[in-house]
Protein backbone atom coordinates (compact mmCIF):
# COMPACT_ATOMS: atom_id res chain seq x y z
CA UNK A 1 0.00 0.00 0.00
CA UNK A 2 1.33 3.05 -0.87
CA UNK A 3 2.91 5.51 1.88
CA UNK A 4 2.61 9.06 2.61
CA UNK A 5 5.31 10.69 4.94
CA UNK A 6 4.53 14.65 5.63
CA UNK A 7 7.84 16.85 6.21
CA UNK A 8 6.89 20.66 7.75
CA UNK A 9 9.75 22.21 6.51
CA UNK A 10 7.98 25.46 7.18
CA UNK A 11 5.24 27.53 8.18
CA UNK A 12 5.03 28.62 4.39
CA UNK A 13 6.71 25.48 2.72
CA UNK A 14 5.98 21.93 2.73
CA UNK A 15 7.34 18.52 1.35
CA UNK A 16 6.07 14.86 1.14
CA UNK A 17 7.08 11.52 0.55
CA UNK A 18 5.14 9.20 -1.75
CA UNK A 19 6.41 5.28 -1.74
CA UNK A 20 4.99 3.20 -4.29
CA UNK A 21 4.83 -0.50 -4.04
CA UNK A 22 5.47 -2.61 -6.86
CA UNK A 23 1.80 -3.59 -7.50
CA UNK A 24 0.57 -0.08 -7.44
CA UNK A 25 3.15 1.00 -9.95
CA UNK A 26 2.41 -2.30 -12.18
CA UNK A 27 -1.50 -0.85 -11.74
CA UNK A 28 -0.52 2.66 -13.02
CA UNK A 29 1.48 1.48 -15.58
CA UNK A 30 -1.96 -0.95 -16.64
CA UNK A 31 -3.88 2.23 -16.37
CA UNK A 32 -1.98 4.28 -19.07
CA UNK A 33 -1.46 1.48 -21.21
CA UNK A 34 -5.59 1.35 -21.18
CA UNK A 35 -6.70 4.64 -21.39
CA UNK A 36 -4.70 5.67 -23.80
CA UNK A 37 -5.13 2.23 -25.94
CA UNK A 38 -1.16 1.76 -26.66
CA UNK A 39 1.29 -1.21 -27.43
CA UNK A 40 3.70 -2.03 -24.42
CA UNK A 41 6.99 -2.43 -26.95
CA UNK A 42 10.17 -2.56 -25.85
CA UNK A 43 12.07 0.34 -27.44
CA UNK A 44 13.41 2.73 -25.80
CA UNK A 45 10.91 5.27 -27.85
CA UNK A 46 8.21 3.70 -26.68
CA UNK A 47 9.04 2.95 -23.21
CA UNK A 48 10.03 6.03 -22.79
CA UNK A 49 6.57 7.80 -24.05
CA UNK A 50 5.15 5.25 -21.90
CA UNK A 51 7.01 6.76 -18.53
CA UNK A 52 6.48 10.30 -19.79
CA UNK A 53 2.54 8.93 -19.34
CA UNK A 54 3.48 7.09 -16.04
CA UNK A 55 5.02 10.11 -14.72
CA UNK A 56 1.86 12.54 -15.58
CA UNK A 57 -0.75 10.62 -13.95
CA UNK A 58 1.37 9.89 -10.67
CA UNK A 59 1.79 13.67 -10.65
CA UNK A 60 -1.43 15.25 -11.99
CA UNK A 61 -4.18 12.29 -10.56
CA UNK A 62 -3.00 10.09 -7.50
CA UNK A 63 -0.96 12.67 -6.44
CA UNK A 64 -2.97 15.20 -6.39
CA UNK A 65 -5.54 13.88 -4.99
CA UNK A 66 -3.94 12.97 -2.01
CA UNK A 67 -2.52 16.54 -1.30
CA UNK A 68 -6.51 17.42 -1.58
CA UNK A 69 -7.11 15.41 1.60
CA UNK A 70 -4.59 16.53 3.77
CA UNK A 71 -4.69 20.07 6.08
CA UNK A 72 -2.70 22.47 4.18
CA UNK A 73 -3.57 25.00 1.03
CA UNK A 74 -0.35 24.55 -1.88
CA UNK A 75 0.15 27.48 -3.65
CA UNK A 76 2.20 27.70 -6.70
CA UNK A 77 3.68 24.91 -8.56
CA UNK A 78 5.18 21.54 -7.71
CA UNK A 79 8.48 20.11 -7.66
CA UNK A 80 8.80 16.62 -8.26
CA UNK A 81 12.05 14.47 -7.32
CA UNK A 82 11.83 10.61 -8.57
CA UNK A 83 15.03 8.77 -5.97
CA UNK A 84 14.04 5.83 -7.95
CA UNK A 85 13.63 4.81 -11.52
CA UNK A 86 10.03 4.66 -13.34
CA UNK A 87 10.00 0.57 -14.35
CA UNK A 88 7.61 -1.94 -14.15
CA UNK A 89 7.65 -4.84 -10.70
CA UNK A 90 9.99 -1.71 -9.02
CA UNK A 91 8.74 0.50 -6.32
CA UNK A 92 8.84 4.50 -6.39
CA UNK A 93 10.00 7.13 -4.13
CA UNK A 94 8.52 10.69 -5.28
CA UNK A 95 9.24 13.54 -3.38
CA UNK A 96 6.49 16.60 -4.10
CA UNK A 97 7.78 19.80 -2.98
CA UNK A 98 5.40 23.25 -2.76
CA UNK A 99 4.73 26.45 -0.69
CA UNK A 100 1.58 26.63 1.33
CA UNK A 101 -1.06 29.55 2.33
CA UNK A 102 0.46 29.87 6.44
CA UNK A 103 -2.00 30.28 8.42
CA UNK A 104 -3.28 32.67 9.96
CA UNK A 105 -1.96 35.03 6.99
CA UNK A 106 -3.86 38.49 6.85
CA UNK A 107 -3.76 40.98 4.16
CA UNK A 108 -4.80 44.48 3.57
CA UNK A 109 -6.51 45.71 0.52
CA UNK A 110 -7.22 48.89 -0.67
CA UNK A 111 -10.41 50.97 0.39
CA UNK A 112 -10.75 51.88 -2.97
CA UNK A 113 -9.12 51.26 -6.50
CA UNK A 114 -9.89 53.66 -9.75
CA UNK A 115 -11.52 52.22 -12.22
CA UNK A 116 -9.86 53.91 -14.51
CA UNK A 117 -6.85 51.81 -14.42
CA UNK A 118 -9.22 49.18 -16.27
CA UNK A 119 -9.29 51.23 -19.64
CA UNK A 120 -8.13 48.94 -22.35
CA UNK A 121 -6.26 50.80 -25.45
CA UNK A 122 -4.87 48.03 -27.27
CA UNK A 123 -8.45 46.46 -27.59
CA UNK A 124 -8.51 47.64 -31.42
CA UNK A 125 -5.37 45.39 -32.18
CA UNK A 126 -6.89 42.33 -30.32
CA UNK A 127 -9.62 42.71 -32.23
CA UNK A 128 -8.24 42.51 -35.47
CA UNK A 129 -5.61 39.81 -34.43
CA UNK A 130 -8.93 37.64 -32.94
CA UNK A 131 -10.70 37.97 -35.97
CA UNK A 132 -7.67 37.10 -38.10
CA UNK A 133 -7.17 34.00 -36.09
CA UNK A 134 -10.47 33.14 -35.95
CA UNK A 135 -10.87 33.49 -39.87
CA UNK A 136 -7.83 31.41 -40.36
CA UNK A 137 -8.76 28.62 -38.19
CA UNK A 138 -11.92 28.25 -40.03
CA UNK A 139 -10.38 28.41 -43.69
CA UNK A 140 -12.26 31.40 -44.28
CA UNK A 141 -9.91 32.86 -47.12
CA UNK A 142 -8.67 33.04 -50.56
CA UNK A 143 -5.37 31.40 -51.99
CA UNK A 144 -3.50 34.36 -54.07
CA UNK A 145 -0.24 33.29 -56.06
CA UNK A 146 3.13 35.48 -54.72
CA UNK A 147 7.01 35.38 -55.57
CA UNK A 148 8.25 35.40 -52.00
CA UNK A 149 7.71 33.06 -48.62
CA UNK A 150 6.12 34.71 -45.89
CA UNK A 151 4.53 33.81 -42.38
CA UNK A 152 1.00 33.29 -43.96
CA UNK A 153 2.46 31.34 -47.64
CA UNK A 154 1.67 27.80 -48.45
CA UNK A 155 4.37 26.14 -50.54
CA UNK A 156 4.23 23.30 -53.09
CA UNK A 157 7.64 22.09 -53.57
CA UNK A 158 9.65 18.71 -54.84
CA UNK A 159 12.18 17.46 -52.36
CA UNK A 160 15.72 16.02 -53.59
CA UNK A 161 17.90 13.65 -51.54
CA UNK A 162 20.87 14.06 -53.29
CA UNK A 163 24.61 12.92 -52.61
CA UNK A 164 27.54 14.79 -54.08
CA UNK A 165 24.82 16.68 -56.12
CA UNK A 166 23.54 13.38 -57.76
CA UNK A 167 19.69 12.41 -57.29
CA UNK A 168 18.87 9.79 -55.63
CA UNK A 169 15.31 10.57 -55.01
CA UNK A 170 12.78 12.85 -55.57
CA UNK A 171 9.20 13.47 -54.36
CA UNK A 172 7.19 15.70 -55.81
CA UNK A 173 4.14 17.86 -54.70
CA UNK A 174 4.49 18.09 -51.22
CA UNK A 175 3.06 21.08 -49.07
CA UNK A 176 3.85 22.96 -46.04
CA UNK A 177 2.19 25.55 -43.97
CA UNK A 178 4.37 28.26 -42.83
CA UNK A 179 2.39 29.19 -40.37
CA UNK A 180 1.86 25.28 -39.10
CA UNK A 181 3.98 25.40 -35.65
CA UNK A 182 3.88 21.71 -36.05
CA UNK A 183 6.05 21.89 -38.99
CA UNK A 184 9.66 21.52 -38.28
CA UNK A 185 11.55 22.50 -41.19
CA UNK A 186 8.90 25.49 -42.69
CA UNK A 187 11.56 28.42 -41.26
CA UNK A 188 13.84 27.44 -44.13
CA UNK A 189 11.55 28.60 -46.20
CA UNK A 190 10.69 31.72 -45.20
CA UNK A 191 11.76 34.64 -47.86
CA UNK A 192 12.52 31.72 -50.31
CA UNK A 193 11.33 32.38 -54.13
CA UNK A 194 9.91 30.41 -56.76
CA UNK A 195 12.41 28.36 -58.19
CA UNK A 196 14.67 28.70 -55.17
CA UNK A 197 16.72 25.53 -53.61
CA UNK A 198 16.17 25.02 -50.20
CA UNK A 199 18.72 22.91 -48.24
CA UNK A 200 16.50 21.08 -45.66
CA UNK A 201 18.80 18.20 -43.81
CA UNK A 202 22.81 17.44 -44.89
CA UNK A 203 23.82 14.26 -42.80
CA UNK A 204 26.22 11.19 -43.44
CA UNK A 205 26.49 12.75 -46.92
CA UNK A 206 23.15 13.07 -47.94
CA UNK A 207 21.39 16.71 -48.59
CA UNK A 208 18.03 17.20 -48.60
CA UNK A 209 16.77 19.50 -50.75
CA UNK A 210 13.40 21.26 -51.46
CA UNK A 211 13.13 22.87 -54.94
CA UNK A 212 9.85 25.73 -54.53
CA UNK A 213 7.17 24.84 -57.40
CA UNK A 214 4.56 27.60 -56.36
CA UNK A 215 3.83 29.51 -53.39
CA UNK A 216 0.27 30.68 -52.36
CA UNK A 217 -0.88 32.89 -49.68
CA UNK A 218 -3.80 33.22 -47.88
CA UNK A 219 -5.82 36.19 -48.52
CA UNK A 220 -8.38 36.43 -45.60
CA UNK A 221 -12.05 37.30 -46.59
CA UNK A 222 -13.78 40.66 -45.32
CA UNK A 223 -15.53 39.81 -42.58
CA UNK A 224 -19.47 39.72 -43.03
CA UNK A 225 -22.95 38.83 -41.37
CA UNK A 226 -22.97 35.66 -43.62
CA UNK A 227 -19.17 34.64 -42.51
CA UNK A 228 -20.34 35.39 -38.92
CA UNK A 229 -23.31 32.70 -39.09
CA UNK A 230 -20.41 30.25 -40.48
CA UNK A 231 -18.44 30.66 -38.13
CA UNK A 232 -20.57 30.16 -35.42
CA UNK A 233 -18.75 31.93 -32.83
CA UNK A 234 -20.42 31.78 -29.02
CA UNK A 235 -23.94 32.50 -31.34
CA UNK A 236 -23.03 36.08 -32.72
CA UNK A 237 -24.69 36.18 -35.66
CA UNK A 238 -23.54 39.88 -37.31
CA UNK A 239 -20.14 41.58 -37.39
CA UNK A 240 -21.73 43.94 -34.88
CA UNK A 241 -22.61 41.12 -32.51
CA UNK A 242 -18.94 38.96 -33.15
CA UNK A 243 -16.85 42.29 -32.33
CA UNK A 244 -19.04 43.17 -29.10
CA UNK A 245 -18.39 39.88 -28.22
CA UNK A 246 -14.69 39.93 -28.46
CA UNK A 247 -14.49 42.97 -26.73
CA UNK A 248 -16.70 42.16 -24.32
CA UNK A 249 -14.73 38.72 -23.30
CA UNK A 250 -11.17 40.49 -23.39
CA UNK A 251 -12.60 43.59 -21.55
CA UNK A 252 -13.63 40.97 -18.49
CA UNK A 253 -10.30 38.66 -18.76
CA UNK A 254 -8.00 41.91 -18.68
CA UNK A 255 -10.12 43.39 -15.83
CA UNK A 256 -9.20 40.50 -13.76
CA UNK A 257 -5.33 39.93 -14.82
CA UNK A 258 -5.28 43.40 -13.73
CA UNK A 259 -6.95 43.54 -10.76
CA UNK A 260 -5.08 41.04 -8.79
CA UNK A 261 -2.14 43.12 -10.58
CA UNK A 262 -2.94 46.31 -8.60
CA UNK A 263 -3.80 44.18 -5.81
CA UNK A 264 -0.78 42.43 -5.54
CA UNK A 265 1.66 45.78 -5.97
CA UNK A 266 -0.48 46.95 -3.04
CA UNK A 267 0.25 45.02 -0.80
CA UNK A 268 3.97 44.73 -2.08
CA UNK A 269 3.99 48.16 -0.72
CA UNK A 270 1.77 48.62 2.25
CA UNK A 271 1.95 45.02 4.11
CA UNK A 272 5.38 43.30 5.48
CA UNK A 273 4.43 39.82 3.81
CA UNK A 274 7.90 37.63 4.98
CA UNK A 275 8.67 35.11 3.02
CA UNK A 276 11.22 31.91 4.41
CA UNK A 277 14.30 30.40 2.86
CA UNK A 278 12.72 27.82 1.39
CA UNK A 279 9.70 29.94 -0.85
CA UNK A 280 12.43 31.59 -2.53
CA UNK A 281 14.92 28.96 -2.69
CA UNK A 282 11.97 26.82 -4.36
CA UNK A 283 11.73 29.34 -7.49
CA UNK A 284 15.57 29.67 -7.62
CA UNK A 285 16.27 27.15 -9.94
CA UNK A 286 19.81 27.39 -11.39
CA UNK A 287 18.57 26.65 -14.98
CA UNK A 288 16.36 29.93 -14.96
CA UNK A 289 18.22 32.16 -12.80
CA UNK A 290 21.11 33.96 -13.80
CA UNK A 291 24.47 33.06 -12.06
CA UNK A 292 25.82 36.76 -10.57
CA UNK A 293 24.24 37.78 -7.61
CA UNK A 294 23.67 40.89 -8.20
CA UNK A 295 20.94 40.21 -11.11
CA UNK A 296 19.02 37.93 -8.45
CA UNK A 297 17.34 41.14 -6.90
CA UNK A 298 14.48 41.71 -9.47
CA UNK A 299 13.47 37.73 -9.78
CA UNK A 300 13.54 38.04 -6.26
CA UNK A 301 10.57 40.80 -6.59
CA UNK A 302 8.72 38.56 -9.47
CA UNK A 303 8.76 35.64 -7.01
CA UNK A 304 7.37 37.41 -4.78
CA UNK A 305 4.59 39.04 -6.36
CA UNK A 306 3.40 35.26 -7.53
CA UNK A 307 3.21 33.92 -4.23
CA UNK A 308 0.96 37.16 -2.79
CA UNK A 309 -1.15 36.68 -5.93
CA UNK A 310 -1.77 33.33 -4.78
CA UNK A 311 -2.37 34.03 -1.25
CA UNK A 312 -5.23 37.12 -2.49
CA UNK A 313 -6.64 34.36 -4.23
CA UNK A 314 -6.87 31.73 -1.93
CA UNK A 315 -7.51 34.07 1.11
CA UNK A 316 -10.62 35.65 -0.77
CA UNK A 317 -11.87 31.71 -2.17
CA UNK A 318 -11.49 30.61 1.05
CA UNK A 319 -13.39 33.32 3.18
CA UNK A 320 -15.66 33.58 -0.09
CA UNK A 321 -16.99 30.32 -1.14
CA UNK A 322 -20.35 30.85 -3.45
CA UNK A 323 -21.30 27.76 -5.19
CA UNK A 324 -22.98 30.72 -7.66
CA UNK A 325 -20.04 31.91 -9.46
CA UNK A 326 -21.77 34.84 -10.82
CA UNK A 327 -19.72 35.16 -14.01
CA UNK A 328 -19.62 31.62 -14.90
CA UNK A 329 -20.45 32.36 -18.45
CA UNK A 330 -18.07 34.87 -19.34
CA UNK A 331 -15.24 32.45 -17.76
CA UNK A 332 -16.52 29.73 -20.38
CA UNK A 333 -16.43 32.49 -23.16
CA UNK A 334 -13.09 33.71 -21.80
CA UNK A 335 -12.31 29.53 -22.42
CA UNK A 336 -13.50 29.23 -25.91
CA UNK A 337 -11.45 33.15 -26.95
CA UNK A 338 -8.42 32.06 -25.32
CA UNK A 339 -8.64 28.19 -27.15
CA UNK A 340 -9.04 30.02 -30.48
CA UNK A 341 -6.39 33.13 -29.61
CA UNK A 342 -3.81 30.75 -28.86
CA UNK A 343 -4.59 28.47 -31.51
CA UNK A 344 -5.13 25.36 -29.13
CA UNK A 345 -8.32 24.31 -30.69
CA UNK A 346 -7.90 20.52 -28.63
CA UNK A 347 -7.36 22.28 -25.48
CA UNK A 348 -10.84 20.02 -24.02
CA UNK A 349 -8.46 18.10 -21.83
CA UNK A 350 -7.70 21.30 -19.83
CA UNK A 351 -11.34 22.44 -19.84
CA UNK A 352 -12.02 21.56 -16.07
CA UNK A 353 -8.38 22.78 -14.84
CA UNK A 354 -9.21 25.81 -16.64
CA UNK A 355 -12.66 26.79 -15.07
CA UNK A 356 -11.83 25.68 -11.83
CA UNK A 357 -8.52 28.13 -11.96
CA UNK A 358 -10.66 31.11 -13.48
CA UNK A 359 -13.74 30.70 -11.28
CA UNK A 360 -10.76 31.15 -8.19
CA UNK A 361 -9.29 34.60 -9.92
CA UNK A 362 -13.02 35.84 -10.75
CA UNK A 363 -14.30 35.49 -7.23
CA UNK A 364 -11.57 38.15 -6.49
CA UNK A 365 -13.60 40.55 -8.43
CA UNK A 366 -16.83 39.45 -7.14
CA UNK A 367 -15.71 40.48 -3.39
CA UNK A 368 -14.36 43.87 -4.89
CA UNK A 369 -17.04 44.74 -5.97
CA UNK A 370 -19.18 44.12 -3.42
CA UNK A 371 -17.51 45.13 -1.03
CA UNK A 372 -17.18 48.81 -3.15
CA UNK A 373 -13.40 48.73 -3.00
CA UNK A 374 -14.10 48.46 -7.46
CA UNK A 375 -16.99 50.03 -8.95
CA UNK A 376 -17.47 48.44 -12.17
CA UNK A 377 -19.69 46.90 -14.21
CA UNK A 378 -20.07 44.09 -16.78
CA UNK A 379 -23.24 43.11 -19.04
Amino acid sequence: MMRIKQDYVSSQYHQIYFTFTASEVNNVFDEVIALYDIKEENTKKQKRYINELVMERIEDIIIEDEITKLDIIPVCGRKYRYLTEINRNKKLLVIVQFCILPEGIQLRFPSKIPSDLFKLPQEIDILKDFTKQILLANEEYDFKETNVVDQKSVVKYTIWYTKDDFVINEIKNQTINIDDVDQPNRLFFLNAKVDDVVVLDEEDGITVKAHIDEIKTKALKKLSNEIVERLNFLNTKTVTEFRQKIRDIFSFSTTVVLLLNYLTEFIMKNDDVIFDEYVINHFMDSEFMPKKKKDVAPYIEDIKKEIIREYIIWIINLNYQDDDVKYMDKIIEEYEFDKILFRNPNRIDSYQNYINRHVFEVRVLEYCIEQKILEIQFL
